[in-house]
């Protein structure tokens, strides 16, 4: 497949672009947001409706009203081109060129048919059209800096492989439900068989309690008859019965009313008599309460004063420290400036002297350097020399003739000479092969001579006297030279068969001793091209000794050198030592200066501190003359006692003052109590005059209710049971229903069980072949050898120096080369972006079938640095095995690999074409 044209009109931020492509390498270039990878998005759809947003609708430009993508391109020599149009419905159509010349053919119309119709010209599907072709964003960065976990994983999900294993995890849960579902089946199963038995068990009872329920009925009527005699004689007593019971209520009620005011009568008098008390000690209390603020006030400014004093000590000692830091200071000024004046010599001396000493230590590295170059040279120089030896040893053991081995005097001589006998050896395998061939296909015919002729052969012996051929009339003598020819050609097909496997024998002999001899020229030639390289790079090894050479000339004039500067800065350190006192104490002073403060602060604080003490003082004179009792020498702890006594008279007094406001409302509420007292003595005397005019029988009540209470007992008795039967009953019923519907729910639960028991067997086998063993891995095998071979044809476009590429089972590649294998951790960054380019690209092919033409890249040198960049650019220049590449891309580097060039910018929101 090769792209010729794209036409969007209002596709996404393109209003109405129109872009050519031709073979080589298309460059989409241009600003991130300028609307470049909607053109590979607009393909993606063209071909298989594939796009990056959630609805169709979102593909249409802002404000427009209707979209088209039209996708122009060859297969197999014809022209096709692909139109898909939204408006108000997405209208998908196909068309073919008949000619060159000619005009566009419709094919079919409608979604399904357009994306079938696809899929049989170009024999891929989207899944394979966005593994393969499309190349995405990020993709070759991480062939190159995943681990091999990670690189494996990635190419699974290339592969497909990746579904497999989601398919085969996503089953388990499946099979898991199926196999519970199975579970439970069989548990609903298991009591099956004894669902007939209880269901007969239940209709025997049922009858049972439909006979008892007549029985009942009979007794629950004759007992009703007596529970309705006796009912009214009942109700009549129940009246008199609840007068008189309310009457005697009433009285024990007024009873317990009185007894509680006499004891609230009681309780507030107490009250009273506690007031009079209060308000005595009240008059006493009043003249030690207005004394607590002026001892208060005392306390507090006895105490701020002693507070006061200690700031004032503190403060005068801090203005003597900031006057001795001074004084150091001047006197130590001079001794600091010539000490920083030395320090700043010394460490411009010392800088010069580590450079000299870098660049002798640099010159001892040099040393050791040619040392072991030296002994690398020899090594190198003998393994070389010993390897020619021995190969010329093989060559003559191979059967290389004297006279050209002689002529073998460099490894070039002999890796012709090599290549020559392998030419030689190689021919005369093929034709001992095409031989063998002939020999066997000459054998294959006598054995068919051989069948041809025994069939009639045996057909003539049980013949009587028709040929079992021609159906002819034949006699004894015919018959017996029929059966001779067939026996004579029978034997001797035989001979020939004989002769001619033997002779297959010994050209197969040959043949196997001729692919020995191969296969160890082979290795004798990838060990020669080895030792080329190991050649070569013995040639830079003494270019290298000759520049280690010249560096180390110029060591004695730097050694001098560095010995002079370490006198100097010696005599310039003993200089320094002599002012390291005055500048430490400098140091210290003003360190000591800086932590102590400002001296105007520090005086001002002591001023603010001597008026307060001087108010404090005043407030003292103004309390001692409010009492007599205070002085200015009282003790602390007589002052606390006298405060802590006045504190708790204090308390008392407001206490009492509290207790004592409550006596009107105890007053008020005595003369109420008095009141309540006489009206429920005369409520008493009423209630006692109604309860002895009572006409209540208590024993004549007594009886009625033992007979109520009988016959009502043996009605609820036979009511309950009866209505236990009827709900039994319809227990029953319902459990006759229900083990009726067990049983046909069970014949059901069979049938299911059978299906069930058959399906999961079914998922087992179809998760068993998805498994890593099953087709995931005939996926791999079947893949890795033809990634590995297409990786190896791209990656020998590059003309690195190796001579093979191989993958292993999780696709990690090796490459071979002079210095033997060398895994993707251990070549250089150029070669890593080489090696995964080509394997993104050989995984490509092997998916295309090794029919790729086209290939789209979007972003290719994301996520690498520059170097990495610029190697993976220079690499996609030289790419010449595929006809059509189109990239997209930001690096303007990439512009210099395009045969064509389309830029991209983006005026006021809508993307613009420049070709």
């Amino acid at each position: 497949m090769i792209f010729t044209k794209l036409k969007l009109k209002n596709f996404k931020s393109h209003e109405n672009t129109k872009i050519k492509f031709d073979k080589g390498i298309s460059v989409i270039v241009g600003e991130n947001g300028a609307g470049k990878s909607s053109i590979l998005e607009a393909i993606s759809f063209a071909l298989f409706k594939q796009h990056t947003g959630k609805k169709i609708d979102d593909l249409v430009r802002n404000n427009a009203q209707s979209m088209s993508v039209e996708l122009e391109f060859m297969s197999n020599g014809r022209q096709y081109k692909i139109v898909r149009e939204k408006k108000s419905n997405l209208k998908s159509s196909i068309f073919k060129k008949t000619s060159a010349d000619g005009n566009y053919v419709h094919i079919c119309t409608g979604d399904k048919e357009v994306s079938n119709e696809i899929r049989q010209i170009l024999d891929i599907d989207s899944d394979l059209f966005l593994n393969a072709i499309y190349i995405r964003q990020g993709e070759i960065a991480e062939l190159v800096d995943k681990a091999p976990s990670e690189k494996k994983q990635l190419i699974g999900k290339l592969l497909g492989i990746d579904s497999l294993e989601k398919s085969w995890k996503n089953l388990l849960p499946l099979i898991n439900d199926y196999e519970n579902q199975l579970s439970e089946l069989k548990g609903k199963l298991y009591n099956s068989d004894k669902l007939v038995e209880d269901l007969n068990l239940k209709r025997d009872e049922l009858d049972s309690l439909k006979q008892r329920g007549h029985e009942l009925e009979e007794q629950i009527e004759d007992v009703n008859g007596l529970r309705n005699e006796i009912s009214e004689n009942k109700r009549n007593m129940e009246r008199e019965k609840e007068i008189y019971d309310n009457q005697v209520n009433n009285l024990e009620t007024e009873e317990k009313n009185l007894s509680r005011l006499e004891d609230e009568k009681k309780v507030i008098q107490e009250n009273l008599d506690k007031i009079r008390e209060a308000e005595e000690q009240i008059s006493r209390l009043e003249k030690y309460v207005s004394k607590l603020d002026v001892y208060l006030d005392f306390e507090k400014s006895v105490d701020s004063i002693q507070n006061l004093k200690k700031q004032e000590h503190e403060i005068n000692e801090k203005l003597d420290s900031i006057s001795n830091q001074k004084q150091i200071i001047e006197d130590k000024r001079e001794g600091y400036n010539k000490f920083l004046n030395s320090d700043d010599e010394i460490n411009k001396l010392d800088a010069q002297k580590v450079s000299f000493e870098k660049e002798l230590a640099g010159m001892a590295k040099l040393e050791n350097d040619k040392k072991e170059l030296l002994r690398d040279i020899e090594t190198e120089r003998n393994e070389i020399e010993k390897f020619f030896s021995n190969a010329k040893r093989k060559l003559v053991d191979y059967g290389l003739n004297q006279d050209v081995l002689a002529e073998t005097d460099d490894i070039n001589h002999i890796e012709n000479a090599t290549n020559d006998l392998l030419d030689e050896v190689s021919t005369n395998i093929k034709e001992l092969g095409d031989d063998i061939i002939a020999k066997n296909e000459d054998i294959v015919v006598f054995k068919q001579n051989i069948k041809s002729n025994e069939k009639p052969l045996e057909d003539l012996y049980d013949a009587d006297n028709r040929c079992p051929v021609c159906q002819s009339d034949i006699d004894e003598n015919k018959k017996s030279e029929l059966i001779r020819q067939y026996t004579d050609e029978i034997n001797k097909n035989t001979e020939l068969i004989s002769e001619y496997e033997e002779k297959v024998s010994s050209l197969s002999e040959n043949k196997e001793n001729l692919e020995d001899k191969h296969d160890k020229l082979l290795e004798l030639s990838k060990n020669i091209i080895e030792y080329k390289h190991k050649f070569n790079h013995l040639q830079n090894q003494l270019v290298k000794l000759r520049k280690l050479d010249q560096g180390l000339e110029s060591k004695e004039f730097i050694s001098n050198k560095l010995g002079e500067l370490i006198l100097v800065i010696a005599n310039k350190k003993n200089d320094r030592a002599s002012y390291q006192e005055d500048y430490d104490l400098y140091v210290q002073a003003n360190g000591a200066l800086e932590v102590l403060g400002s001296e105007s602060e520090t005086q001002n604080k002591l001023n603010h501190i001597n008026n307060e003490i001087d108010v404090h003082v005043k407030n003292i004179k103004l309390a001692i003359e409010q009492d007599p009792h205070l002085s200015s020498d009282i003790s602390t702890e007589e002052l606390k006692n006298r405060i802590e006594d006045l504190k708790k008279k204090n308390e008392e007094y407001n206490q009492l003052k509290g207790f004592v406001q409550s006596k009107p409302s105890f007053l008020t509420r005595l003369d109420t109590v008095k009141e309540e007292i006489g009206m429920s003595i005369n409520q008493i005397d009423i209630t006692k005059n109604k309860i002895s005019v009572s006409v209540y029988d208590k024993e004549k009540y007594e009886y009625i209710i033992y007979r109520s209470e009988l016959y009502e007992r043996r009605f609820n008795t036979f009511n309950t049971e009866l209505h236990e039967i009827k709900g039994r009953a319809r227990e029953v019923i319902a459990q006759v229903k229900d083990l009726s519907d067990k049983i046909n729910t069970a014949n059901r639960f069979q049938q299911e069980y059978d299906d069930v028991s058959d399906y999961l067997n079914l998922l087992n086998h179809i998760r068993s072949l998805f498994s890593k063993n099953g087709i995931q891995k005939d996926l791999r095998n079947i893949s890795r050898p033809l990634i590995q071979k297409y990786t190896k044809e791209f990656f020998s476009e590059f003309n690195f120096d190796y001579s093979d590429l191989t993958l292993d089972e999780d696709y990690d590649v090796t490459v071979y080369g002079p210095e033997g294998e060398s895994s993707m951790s251990m070549v250089s960054g150029g070669e890593k972006i080489a090696i995964a380019l080509a394997l993104r690209l050989g995984i490509t092919q092997a998916m295309a079938k090794g029919e790729l033409d086209t290939i789209l890249l979007d972003e290719p040198t994301i996520h690498l640095d520059n170097s990495r960049k610029h190697e993976l650019i220079n690499l996609l220049k030289e790419m010449s095995l595929l006809p059509q590449m189109i990239i997209v891309t930001h690096e303007p580097q990439l512009e210099n690999a395009a045969n064509n060039l389309i830029k991209i910018e983006k005026e006021n929101g809508i993307s613009k074409v420049i070709m």
